[in-house]
């Protein structure tokens, strides 16, 4: 938002609602100046709801203002958009980085009258500075840089609903969710620190109603908790913009953490939404598109583009829109943006914090490590063979099972030193050893899951197995040795994995009620585990042997 028009904006929550008459907040980034006078009110109020009346006696005949309707809202909103940084804050040495990206935000929030600076989610996780700060990190630079509002990802609960209520009670920007539920309660998640399902914000003579859609997936492929749902898209934002519109919305926004076609299936279902911003597979279009009136705007993920979308409203309808997507490098390279220095300070005072604690060398590989994304997720990895190991050997199990969407950072590394930071960043999710014992059946049911690919797909240890990729899941698995002996179905094994996929994530639900040996408050962190391989072994050398076959 800019900076001259913060005493010109409020905003209504729809949790900020009493006895149905909403409470009006007010955003100032500089300071609350005059918040009782711009509330336009010519009624004071005692601080419970109640009204006092005036000290003069006042006509109670309706007076020529009272019985004029409100004149249908026209002007322009500009939503700068969007955020989903994965926890990252980019090369501060570079040009396109967490803090020349706030700075370029709000240099096009200041160039337009009625602005709103908006993020799509994904942002607390996953990086080695997550595993590290738990987010607490992008929080602090957001504040910084003035970010307003913001939604929920995948990846924001990558360290546990406990985690994300903390980043939300952190936040000064609002998080907004029309999907993200608490089932015990019915309310957005994290309603109690402040998350909301849609907030209502007054741009000009324009209010725009906003709110934000997760992935549908999220709740397999990441860490939401017992109590915490996704109850689809369609049924969720309609009722959300249902509501809004209800509540005087001229304009409604959608931030989106869904891919594009998903948000395109959901304009196509869903009318009244003006935009929906933002996408979970980092789509990116210089041009919108439109679909069923929606406009649709993907400007891909990170710091290197961001949008400047621009909505018309004629008395009371959207007449037009216009984008605008700015290249960060190249404007940081023109000389139109520099860092915005309190961003920056708080980007550099936690990679200081990182660089102490994760740049010692702990080890040195003699091998090339290969953690890309195309090889740990469809293929055995050298990488994924020695990760998996040293869960086995700290677990003192028969096997172990790594997902491999659970191993980050999409390269290989070269032989050569090995330093804790790369061990972290390559495991960075704040995920602890758990052990559990399971028949010979359930681990085959587990690597015909495994043999379909994806981030669930299982580096082994203690195992082998050979598969046909051309059969239908159940009947892809033609072989299991266990240390070299074919699996007994009848028979108990104990296997070493990590808390995620051992409580149902990415779909291993044949797990979740498996007797533990050591759960996840036991467990040590992954990223502990094998730093500390590492370091015991001094020189490694892992190899691919055959553990996972094809016909």
């Amino acid at each position: 938002m800019s900076e001259k028009a913060d005493d010109e904006r409020s905003v209504t929550s729809d949790t900020d609602s009493d006895n149905g008459i909403d409470r009006r907040r007010f955003i100032a980034t500089t300071a609350a100046v005059g918040v009782a006078g711009i509330a336009g009110c010519n009624e004071s109020s005692d601080g419970d709801g109640d009204t006092t009346e005036p000290d003069d006696e006042e006509s109670t005949e309706p007076s020529e203002t009272d019985t004029t309707e409100a004149k249908p809202a026209s002007g322009e909103v500009t939503l700068v958009h969007d955020t989903h940084v994965h926890g990252s804050y980019g090369d501060l040495e570079g040009q396109a980085n967490v803090a020349t990206y706030f700075e370029l935000m709000n240099q096009i929030a200041d160039r337009n009258e009625n602005s709103i600076t908006l993020g799509s989610g994904d942002d607390l996780a996953s990086s080695v500075l997550s595993a590290q700060f738990d987010g607490k990190h992008i929080t602090d630079a957001f504040n910084a840089g003035g970010l307003e509002f913001d939604t929920f990802g995948n990846h924001d609960f990558d360290m546990g609903p406990d985690v994300t209520r903390e980043r939300i009670s952190d936040s000064e920007f609002k998080w907004v969710s029309a999907n993200v539920r608490n089932t015990e309660t019915g309310d957005v998640f994290g309603a109690e620190q402040g998350a909301s399902r849609y907030e209502l914000v007054d741009a000009g003579d324009v209010t725009v109603g906003l709110t934000g859609i997760i992935n549908v997936a999220a709740p397999t492929i990441t860490s939401m908790g017992e109590t915490t749902d996704v109850p689809g898209l369609v049924d969720p934002v309609s009722e959300t913009v249902s509501d809004m519109r209800d509540d005087g919305a001229d304009l409604v926004v959608v931030m989106s953490h869904v891919a594009s076609q998903a948000a395109v299936e959901l304009a196509e279902n869903v009318d009244g939404i003006d935009a929906i911003v933002g996408d979970h597979a980092a789509t990116f279009s210089e041009e919108p598109s439109v679909v069923n009136d929606t406009v649709l705007s993907f400007v891909d993920d990170e710091y290197e583009y961001l949008g400047e979308l621009t909505l018309t409203v004629e008395d009371g309808e959207r007449t037009d829109h216009s984008l605008t997507v700015y290249d960060t490098a190249a404007a940081v390279e023109e000389g139109e943006v520099e860092p915005h220095p309190d961003v920056l300070e708080v980007a550099q005072g936690y990679e200081q914090q990182l660089s102490d604690k994760l740049d010692t060398v702990i080890g040195e590989t003699t091998v090339p490590l290969d953690a890309r994304e195309d090889v740990v997720r469809h293929e055995e990895s050298n990488f994924g063979n020695y990760i998996a190991d040293a869960l086995r050997s700290r677990g003192d199990t028969d096997v172990a099972i790594q997902n491999g969407g659970g191993i980050r950072t999409d390269q290989v590394y070269p032989e050569g030193d090995i330093s804790k930071r790369v061990v972290y960043s390559v495991l960075p999710f704040g995920n602890n050893l758990v052990t559990i014992e399971v028949s010979g059946e359930t681990l085959v049911e587990a690597l015909e899951l495994s043999s379909t690919g994806g981030g669930g797909f299982l580096q082994v240890s203690g195992m082998s197995y050979t598969y046909d990729p051309d059969q239908s899941q159940g009947d892809r698995v033609t072989e299991v040795l266990i240390d070299g002996e074919p699996l007994d179905a009848d028979a108990t094994y104990t296997v070493a994995t990590n808390n995620f996929t051992a409580t149902g994530g990415d779909g291993y639900t044949m797990f979740q009620d498996a007797p533990r040996i050591i759960d996840a408050n036991g467990g040590e962190l992954l990223s502990v585990i094998v730093a500390n391989s590492v370091e015991a072994d001094g020189t490694i050398s892992p190899e691919v042997e055959g553990r996972i076959a094809t016909e």
